[in-house]
């Protein structure tokens, strides 16, 4: 980082000057790999403490200093200086961040023990990221040695997280491939002492001597006989079924078998006639495990449950007379079919008491009901009913809308064999992505030639001449159902809005095109004010209908071109091609003003902050989302209700 006024701006202008450096190499080997990469030799490095660079810096005794571009730069403007940022990253030197690192003695002979310390360690990630402000008062309460203000955390925790890119790449993940790119670089750049084997055996792998269990999880796995699995007799498609034979298939079952050979135990299948009496036996532990289950507050009583292994979203399926249903409360006062004690059933009758359920023994039997008109509605697993309306040729159903929940799919364990649970959990982590997705689309298909119900149609075809018509028919309802099925994937469920995975992808295309093309690109972050207090005074249903408003209030005055979506929680961001900065503060302030007249909660307006950012001069995506976090922050700094 240089002061703007010294007019350093690229790795060449840092050549014969004097930069203000880490104690040590290892913090600053991306500095290092860019200075080398550029032919920059014996570079002029001062070593400094952080406190020490600062002031350096300022009093012009050094002209560049290492930064964390979190936070370093925000901490400069917050006492007036502008400054230039050259990053790496730019210049084709990309490593990886802070790592978390073990002896390879520990590694060999406590493997269990860094594995647990490793998802320890990105479960503690997750926390923070979701809950930065949380930990900004913990830190400001306990560790905040530099004196750092709560604005500068909460604005490096949120430039961490853009950062880190977690919508887009798993935590904790590491590329062999880009490792051995790396120490390949670092050991051209002469940066590194060779070991020979280059980057082979440096990366941890909780899988590579099985699945790794505890001596108390291998002997009570041992103490086992055959372990049994209650199926309902009609089954759940494609997750779990019986064939014509009655050999148990489907996604669970898939897992089922792969899990015998990790852990080499054996399962014992036990039908039972209905759902409930699977639940009932394994409260009673005449069953020891079920395969397919959410995990609902009464199952918790009677079963542990493992990490889930599929994620589905509970959706709502109407006849295709039925427009979008935006909430499941606009229900109320119509009749909604569920499967009775699944998953649904439980959560609406506990959390939306008011709606009218009718129960059936099975999802087949629910959309049948749906398709003749004995229900208005039927809730149920994406998935599932996807299948089968596919396979039923229920061709005059659709998905509507979307509920609160989703189906988190898991294995559910009888409670007094934790045991059991923990080493299915430890199983299922050591199954590559690739083997997880393979299970998964060996039978979810979504392609309409696959899935023409001959069976069911041809006895409804009167004459031979009515069959291309039935077919026609058939599939642009099923395009239709699919066009559903691929809008729901990106909009979020409450607000109508894209969600936040849709804008990721559409403000990367959006950034390349107008970097190639030249052409000028801002985005607007808002914010609402104090959403945390009307959630508190006025409860979250108050709460989602601002959210609905909010969202309402910014479509009706954007462009068709204009992209916008929620950003997570109170987020929203607006995306904004062929705008500049003052033009995207113009349509910034209309949605602020527009909101504090037209939404009111006794009496009291509801009001919204915004920071707009520009994509001129910045060098990706993850900066322009920085500068939009910092300018929304600045203006929550200065009283919130503005736009900065």
């Amino acid at each position: 980082m240089t002061l703007e006024q010294s007019e350093i701006r690229s790795p060449q202008d840092l050549i014969s000057r004097r930069i203000s450096f880490y104690d040590n190499d290892s913090d600053g080997i991306d500095i290092l790999a860019l200075l080398a990469t550029q032919g920059i030799r014996g570079a002029n490095l001062i070593r400094k403490p952080w406190d020490e660079r600062v002031d350096a810096l300022i009093n012009n005794d050094v002209d560049a200093i290492v930064v964390y571009v979190t936070n370093d730069p925000h901490v400069f403007r917050e006492r007036g200086y502008d400054v230039n940022l050259i990053y790496p990253r730019d210049y084709g030197v990309s490593l990886y961040g802070d790592i978390l690192f073990t002896h390879q003695q520990e590694a060999e002979q406590h493997p269990e023990r860094v594995a647990a310390i490793r998802r320890a360690v990105i479960r503690g990630w997750h926390y923070a990221l979701d809950h930065k402000e949380e930990i900004v008062d913990h830190i400001i309460e306990h560790y905040n040695t530099l004196g750092k203000s709560k604005a500068a955390l909460m604005i490096e925790a949120h430039g961490m997280e853009a950062l880190i890119s977690r919508y887009t790449a798993e935590l904790g993940q590491f590329d062999q491939g880009r490792i051995d790119y790396i120490v390949d670089l670092l050991d051209r750049l002469n940066l590194l002492e060779s070991n020979g084997i280059g980057g082979k055996h440096l990366v941890f792998s909780s899988n590579t001597k099985g699945v790794l269990l505890t001596e108390s999880e291998k002997a009570f796995l041992a103490s086992l006989d055959r372990i049994k699995v209650g199926v309902e007799a009609v089954g759940y498609p494609p997750f779990e079924m019986l064939n014509d034979n009655g050999q148990y298939q489907g996604i669970a079952a898939d897992y089922l078998a792969r899990l015998e050979e990790l852990l080499g135990i054996r399962f014992e299948f036990v039908q039972e006639d209905t759902w409930l009496d699977v639940l009932e036996n394994l409260r009673s532990k005449e069953i020891d495990l079920i395969a397919a289950a959410a995990q609902t507050p009464e199952r918790l009583q009677y079963a542990t449950f493992s990490s889930p292994y599929v994620r589905s979203q509970m959706v709502i399926v109407t006849r295709n007379d039925v427009d979008y249903v935006a909430s499941i409360r606009q229900l109320q006062g119509q009749s909604i079919g569920v499967v009775a004690d699944y998953a649904p059933d439980e959560l609406l009758s506990r959390y939306f008491p008011e709606l009218s359920l009718k129960h059936y023994p099975s999802t087949v039997d629910g959309l049948r009901a749906l398709s003749v008109g004995e229900v208005d509605a039927f809730v149920d697993n994406l998935s599932v009913v996807s299948y089968l309306i596919h396979r039923e040729g229920l061709a005059n159903l659709k998905v509507s809308g979307q509920t609160p929940y989703v189906f988190d799919l898991s294995i559910g364990v009888r409670k007094d064999w934790p045991l059991l649970q923990t080493a299915i959990d430890k199983a299922l982590a050591s199954m590559s992505s690739e083997e997880h997705s393979a299970i998964y689309h060996r039978w979810i298909r979504f392609e309409v030639v696959e899935h023409v119900p001959w069976k069911n149609i041809l006895p409804f075809i009167i004459a031979a001449v009515f069959v291309a018509m039935v077919l026609v028919y058939f599939l642009l309802q099923l395009r239709s159902k699919n066009q559903l099925l691929a809008q729901v994937s990106v909009t979020d469920k409450l607000t109508g809005t894209y969600n936040r995975h849709h804008l990721d992808h559409i403000l990367m295309e959006l950034f390349k095109e107008a970097k190639q093309k030249r052409q000028s690109l801002a985005i607007v972050l808002f914010d609402l004010d104090r959403f945390k207090y009307i959630n508190d005074e006025y409860g979250h249903q108050k709460g989602d209908e601002i959210l609905q408003q909010f969202s309402n209030i910014v479509k009706d005055n954007v462009r068709s071109t204009d992209v916008f979506g929620r950003w997570g929680g109170e987020e929203f961001l607006l995306v904004c091609p062929l705008t500049n900065t003052e033009q995207a503060i113009q349509v910034a302030e209309k949605v602020r003003l527009l909101l504090s007249e037209q939404v009111l909660i006794e009496k009291e307006k509801v009001t919204v902050s915004a920071g707009v950012a520009s994509a001129n001069m910045m060098p990706n995506v993850d900066a322009l989302i920085t500068s939009a976090d910092k300018k929304l922050y600045l203006a929550k700094e200065k009283g919130r209700n503005r736009v900065e």
